[in-house]
């Protein structure tokens, strides 16, 4: 990946990266047939980019959006938050639903670059493994 996909000295996504980050998603998705919504935020979980492909639900533009901050907010993939929270009966019932975007459930994933967090994607739309697949190869190819 090259230097224009960021910001600052300390990485963060920028509209080229995320839109890369669209466009790699866009094309998994293609590849498995399914529509999906792609959202990307910064490292701060603010909005960058935002696709609905055709057929994809509405509702998934929200679930995208939280997808993308919780990856962004915690530094984790979603599925991997999923699994911690499921091991805890205090985390599923006290923290998750406490916390307003927090979504765990696998389709978000962060984008670190050096071991820093600049960004994140979340995709909705397919089933949960593949959102997982999806958000995972858009986050590999700007990291």
């Amino acid at each position: 990946m090259t230097d224009e996909a960021f910001s600052d000295a300390v990485p963060e996504l920028n509209e080229a990266g995320a839109q890369q980050a669209v466009a790699v998603a866009v094309a998994a998705a293609g590849q498995l047939g399914v529509g999906i919504v792609v959202y990307v935020v910064d490292r701060g979980g603010n909005p960058l980019a935002l696709l609905r492909m055709d057929g994809a639900p509405r509702f998934s533009v929200e679930v995208a959006h939280k997808k993308a901050w919780t990856a962004a907010s915690s530094g984790s993939r979603t599925d991997a938050l999923r699994d911690v929270i499921n091991a805890d009966p205090t985390l599923l019932h006290g923290l998750a639903p406490g916390v307003g975007m927090f979504m765990a459930v696998g389709g978000g994933t962060p984008i670190l670059v050096g071991g820093a967090l600049a960004g994140a994607v979340g995709v909705s739309g397919a089933t949960e493994e593949q959102d997982q697949q999806i958000a995972d190869a858009a986050a590999a190819s700007v990291a």
